[in-house]
C-alpha cells in the first residue's frame, strides 16, 4: 500500500468506524465548527465572519461577467436557438431536479437556462429551487428565471420566537430540540440573507418552513408524473420515439456540502422527496441521484484566499456532510441500524435503505491536475453534465450499463474498510461549432449595418436635392407661403374648396341705377352705401372670416404636422435619420423665415396699408357728400368728378375687405406656425418641427449608443474556456478568426428582415422616435438582434453542423491536423472532477461508462459516415466508447462517469478532516 494509501486508510479508521454522526443523537454531527468558531472568534467575530461569508456566496468573483447588456444580448439569441430534436428511440424518465443553496440553485438554473437554450421553452423536466438567500433567485442573463412555482425561500420572520419555541419543547417545534445547539443565533434568517455558512441555521430555517417546502415537493412530484399527458402536445410527430418510463422517475439533488443551506438539507430533502413520493405514487419507485460540490471548489476564491478562517469552516461542513453522506448510504448500516428523521407536524419517517440511489461528488480537479479556475466553472461542468444525463440518449445509456455497476461494487468493496464504494464523479468536454458565438458576431455586424446603413444613413442631401426636396413638398402640400406665395392663408380661408375672399357686391352703374335722380343724389347714395358696406365688413365679414380661421387652424395644423411627420418618415426610411434630420432642420429655418415674413406683412397692414385705405375710403365718402345743391350739380357736371371719388372709394373698399380677411388669415397662419399658446392643445407647428429636429438628435444619439455596444461586443475577445482554467469544457472547431469567413458563406441578406426591423422600431415616425428615445438600449438591442438572429440563425445553420466543418477541415492540408489536436485534447481532458486515485486503491479500480454523442439524428442522410468517422479517431487514440445520436448538430460530448470510491480516497478528505 501507498504511503498516501495507508494514511487514507488511516484517516478511514478514525473517522468512519464507529464515528458516525447521527441527526438526532449527537450535536456535533450537524454542528462540528461551532465550538471551535465561538472559541476562536467570539460572538460578535462570529457574527461578522457570518455576514462577509453571505457577501461572499451572493456576489462571487469582480470583473468575471462580461457587461449585463452583452450578456443580455447573447441571452436573447439563445433563445432563439431551442428546437426539441430527438435522435432515436430514447427512454424519458420524469425527472425533477433540485437546487439547495446558492451553489445548488446556480447550477440547477444554469442547467434550466441550458435546456432552453437547446431545447427550447419546453418543460418536461421540473425544477425547484431551495435557498435562504433570496438573491439566490435574482435575475440572472446567464440562468433561467425562476417561477413562483420553482422557488422555495426560507425566510423566516420571526425566527427568535421559533427557536424559543423549540427549545423551550413549544408544540411540534420541540422535535428540533434533539440537535439544536444553545444559543444558535438564527437573526440571519430574518432578512432572508442566506445561513452564514452555518449548518443548524439552514436546517432550523427548513423546519420552520417545513409547511411551504413540503407543498411544493408535493406540488413538483404531482407534475413530473403527468409527463405523459404533456409528451404529445410538446413533441408531437416526435412523441413515438419517446417510452416514458413512468415508474421510475428520477430526482437530482445539488447543492455545495460546505456552506450552510446546501450542506444541512442534502439528507433531510432526499428523506422528504422519498417519503412524499411513496405518498403521491405509492407504486413508483424513485431514484435519487445527488450531485455535491465539495469545499476544494471553492478555495480559489478571494474571499476564502484571504480568511482562513471561513475556509476551515466550510472545509470542516463539508467533512462531516461527507460522512453523513456515506453513512445514509450505507445499505448494510441502515438496514442493522435504521434511523429516524422527525419533522414538525409530520409522521415520524424511518430510514432504512440508502437516502440517495447515486452520490456524485466534484472537486477543483481531476486526478491528473487538470483545474477549472472559478466555482462557477464547475457548475457549468455539474451542469452540463445534468444536462446530458437528462437531456440526451447519452443518460439512457448510462442508466443501462446501472445493474453492472452495482454488481460491481457490491462484490468489490473498498480494500482498506471492506465497506461498500458508494461516492462516484463525473466529467464531461465538448468540441463544437459556436453557434452562438456566430449569431452573436454576426448579429451584431448586421445591427450595426442596419444602424448605420439605414437607420441613420450613409448619404446625406446636397444642397440642391435639400432645397428641391423642402420645395418640393411645401408646394405639393400647399404649405408654400414664401414669396407669392399665400398657401397656408389660402388653406385657412377654404371651405368645402370654396375661397373666402370680398368682392363688391355692386359696382358703381348698379349702384347709381339703384340710386336714380341725378348725379348729387347718386353721390349721397353711393357714401351711404360705402359706409354701410365697410360696417358689414367689420360686423360680418371679418367675424366669418375670424371664425372660418378659427376653424380651420386646428385642421392646418394638424395637416401640416402630419405631412411634415409623414414624409420625414419617409425619408428616414429611404435615406436615414441624418437626411431626415436635415429636412427638418431646412423646415424650421423656412418657418421662421415665413413667420417674419408674415409678421412683418402684418405690421405693414396694421400700421400702414389699412390706416390709408380707411382713409382713402373716407375722403372720398366725405367729399360725396359735399356735392350738394347747385354747386354740387355744376361740380359733378365738370368732369364728373364724383364718378371717380366713387370708383377710388369702392375700388379702396374692395381691398380693405379682402385686405380685412387677410389680415386675419395672416394671424391665424402666424398663430399656427409660432404661437406661444397652444392651438385647440396642440403646440405651433415650429414648437413641434423643434421637438422633432431635438427627438431626432437624441435618436441619433441613441443609435450611436447601439453602435458602440455592437463594437465593444465585437471586440470582445472569444475563448472557450477562462484563463488558468487547464480543465477544457468546450473547444471550438471553428476559431474566432474564421467567424468572418462562416458568416460570408451564410450569405444572410439584411434587406430580408429589413421591414421587419423598421416595424420593430416603430410603424410611424412617432413611434420610431418614441421607441427610440424612450426605450431603454437592452429592449432596443433585444428586439432587433432576435430579428436578426432568427434570418441568420436559419442561414448559419447549414453551414456549422459540426460533422459538415470537421469533413471540410480535413480536406485541408493546414487544417487537419487541427482537428485531430482537438480530439486528442478532450480524450485528455474528459476525466472524473476529483482528485480519488485514477487507478484506484488496493487493486481495487472503478466502473467507468464513457459515451461519445453523435451530432445528428439516425434520420440522417450521412449518418453512418459520421458515426464511423467518429469511431474511427477515437479507435485510433484507444478508446471504444459506446456511440449514441442526439440530435444536437452543432457539437460531439465526451461524458465519463466513474463509479466506486470511499470518501477517504479523495484527495481533499484531509485537508477537510478539522482537527
Amino acid at each position: 500500500m501507498s504511503g498516501r494509501a495507508k494514511q487514507l486508510a488511516l484517516r478511514e479508521s478514525r473517522t468512519d468506524a464507529g464515528e458516525t454522526f447521527l441527526l438526532a443523537s449527537s450535536v456535533a454531527y450537524h454542528f462540528p465548527t461551532l465550538p471551535f468558531l465561538f472559541a476562536r472568534l467570539g460572538l460578535f467575530g462570529f457574527l461578522v465572519l457570518a455576514v462577509e461569508a453571505i457577501c461572499w456566496m451572493t456576489k462571487g468573483e469582480e470583473g468575471r461577467a462580461m457587461p449585463e447588456l452583452q450578456q443580455q444580448l447573447r441571452r436573447a439569441l439563445e433563445d432563439i436557438l431551442g428546437e426539441l430534436q430527438l435522435a432515436q428511440m430514447v427512454r424519458v424518465a420524469p425527472t425533477l431536479v433540485i437546487g439547495l443553496g446558492g451553489s445548488g440553485t446556480w447550477t440547477a438554473r444554469r442547467l434550466k437556462r441550458l435546456r432552453q437554450i437547446r431545447y427550447g421553452q419546453n418543460q418536461l423536466v421540473r425544477f425547484l429551487f431551495i435557498d435562504c438567500d433570496q438573491s439566490a433567485f435574482a435575475s440572472d442573463p446567464a440562468l433561467a428565471d425562476v417561477t413562483d412555482a420553482e422557488k422555495v425561500l426560507l425566510h423566516i420572520p420571526n425566527p427568535e420566537q421559533i427557536y424559543r419555541d423549540a427549545v423551550n419543547g413549544v408544540g411540534e417545534y420541540a422535535k428540533m430540540r434533539e440537535w439544536l445547539p444553545d444559543g444558535l443565533n438564527v437573526t440571519l434568517l430574518r432578512n432572508a440573507k442566506g445561513a452564514g455558512g452555518i449548518r443548524p441555521v439552514g436546517r432550523f430555517a427548513l423546519f420552520a418552513s417545513l409547511n411551504e417546502v413540503r407543498q411544493k415537493l408535493e406540488g413538483a412530484l404531482n407534475a413530473i408524473l403527468a409527463i405523459e399527458r404533456e409528451l404529445e402536445t410538446l413533441l408531437q410527430a416526435q412523441a413515438e420515439r419517446v417510452e416514458v418510463e413512468i415508474t421510475q422517475p428520477r430526482i437530482y439533488i445539488v447543492g455545495s456540502l460546505c456552506g450552510g443551506t446546501g450542506s444541512s438539507l442534502f439528507l433531510d430533502i432526499a428523506v422528504l422527496v422519498r417519503h412524499l413520493m411513496r405518498q403521491v405514487a405509492p407504486n413508483v419507485t424513485p431514484a435519487i441521484i445527488g450531485l455535491f460540490f465539495l469545499p476544494s471548489v471553492f478555495t480559489n476564491e478571494n474571499f476564502l484566499r484571504t480568511n482562513p478562517t471561513y475556509l476551515s469552516i466550510i472545509r470542516a461542513n463539508g467533512y462531516a456532510a461527507l460522512k453523513e453522506l456515506e453513512y445514509f448510504c450505507d445499505a448494510d448500516t441502515l438496514k442493522a441500524n435504521p434511523f429516524t428523521f422527525r419533522y414538525p407536524n409530520m409522521p415520524d419517517i424511518e430510514v432504512n435503505v440508502p437516502v440517495y440511489d447515486e452520490e456524485f461528488v466534484l472537486e477543483r480537479g481531476t486526478a491528473d491536475g487538470r483545474m477549472l479556475t472559478t466555482k462557477e466553472e464547475v457548475f457549468e461542468l455539474a451542469a452540463r453534465s445534468l444536462m446530458a444525463d437528462i437531456g440526451s440518449p447519452v443518460g439512457a445509456q448510462v442508466r443501462a450499463a446501472n445493474a453492472n455497476i452495482v454488481t460491481m461494487l457490491t462484490s468489490q468493496p473498498c480494500p482498506q474498510t471492506k465497506k461498500r464504494r458508494f461516492i462516484h464523479s463525473l466529467g464531461i468536454t465538448a468540441l463544437s461549432a459556436p453557434i452562438t458565438e456566430l449569431l452573436v458576431h454576426g448579429t451584431c455586424e448586421k445591427l450595426r449595418q442596419f444602424v448605420n446603413d439605414q437607420v441613420l444613413g450613409t448619404v446625406s442631401f446636397s444642397a440642391d436635392e435639400l432645397k428641391q426636396t423642402v420645395d418640393g413638398f411645401l408646394q405639393a402640400n400647399k404649405l408654400e407661403e414664401r414669396g407669392s406665395r399665400n398657401d397656408l392663408i389660402e388653406r385657412l380661408l377654404a371651405t368645402n374648396d370654396e375661397f373666402l375672399s370680398y368682392q363688391l357686391p355692386r359696382n358703381r352703374e348698379e349702384l347709381e341705377r339703384e340710386a336714380g335722380g341725378g348725379e348729387v343724389q347718386q353721390a349721397q347714395y353711393v357714401a351711404n352705401w360705402v359706409e354701410a358696406e365697410m360696417n358689414r365688413i367689420r360686423t360680418q365679414i371679418v367675424p366669418e372670416a375670424q371664425r372660418r380661421v378659427g376653424e380651420q387652424k386646428v385642421r392646418v395644423l394638424q395637416d401640416a404636422v402630419s405631412l411634415a411627420r409623414n414624409r420625414t418618415y419617409e425619408i428616414a426610411r429611404q435615406k436615414g435619420l441624418r437626411a431626415a434630420h436635415q429636412f427638418v432642420g431646412e423646415l424650421v429655418a423656412i418657418f421662421n423665415a415665413v413667420k417674419s415674413e408674415l409678421a412683418n406683412e402684418q405690421q405693414d397692414y396694421e400700421q400702414n396699408r389699412k390706416g390709408a385705405l380707411e382713409n382713402t375710403i373716407g375722403n372720398n365718402v366725405a367729399f360725396l357728400r359735399r356735392l350738394q345743391g347747385i354747386i354740387g350739380t355744376i361740380r359733378a357736371a365738370l368732369g364728373r368728378t364724383d364718378e371717380r371719388a366713387m370708383d377710388e372709394a369702392l375700388r379702396a373698399l374692395e381691398e380693405y375687405g379682402n385686405g380685412e380677411i387677410f389680415s386675419v388669415a395672416r394671424q391665424g397662419a402666424l398663430e399656427i406656425i409660432a404661437s406661444d399658446k397652444p392651438v385647440d392643445g396642440q403646440k405651433s407647428l415650429l414648437s413641434q418641427l423643434q421637438e422633432r429636429l431635438q427627438q431626432i438628435e437624441q435618436a441619433m444619439g441613441k443609435l450611436a449608443q447601439l453602435d458602440k455596444l455592437c463594437a465593444e461586443t465585437l471586440s470582445v475577445r472569444h475563448q472557450s474556456k477562462t484563463t488558468g482554467s487547464t480543465y477544457v469544457l468546450d473547444q471550438w472547431v471553428i476559431s474566432p478568426d474564421e467567424f468572418s469567413e462562416y458568416l460570408q458563406r451564410s450569405a444572410f441578406d439584411l434587406h430580408t428582415v429589413s421591414d421587419a426591423l423598421w416595424q420593430s422600431l416603430g410603424a410611424d415616425f412617432d413611434r420610431l422616435l418614441q421607441s427610440l428615445t424612450q426605450r431603454a438600449n437592452d429592449e432596443l438591442i433585444r428586439e432587433l438582434a432576435t430579428i436578426i438572429g432568427k434570418g441568420l440563425k436559419d442561414a448559419l445553420a447549414g453551414q456549422l453542423n459540426i460533422d459538415k466543418v470537421i469533413s471540410e477541415k480535413q480536406q485541408r492540408e493546414d487544417k487537419r491536423q487541427q482537428v485531430e489536436t482537438l480530439m486528442g485534447t478532450m480524450l485528455r481532458t474528459c476525466k472524473p472532477f476529483w482528485g480519488a486515485p485514477e487507478g484506484g486503491i488496493g487493486g481495487v479500480g472503478y466502473h467507468q461508462v464513457f459515451v461519445v454523442t453523435v451530432p445528428g439524428t439516425q434520420d440522417s442522410a450521412n449518418y453512418q459516415q459520421v458515426e464511423q468517422w467518429l469511431r474511427d479517431q477515437l479507435t485510433q487514440m484507444g478508446v471504444e466508447p459506446e456511440l449514441v445520436y442526439t440530435g444536437y448538430p452543432f457539437a460531439i460530448e465526451m461524458v465519463v462517469r466513474v463509479y466506486g470510491a470511499r470518501a477517504f480516497w479523495l484527495a481533499s478528505a484531509i485537508e477537510m478532516r478539522h482537527d
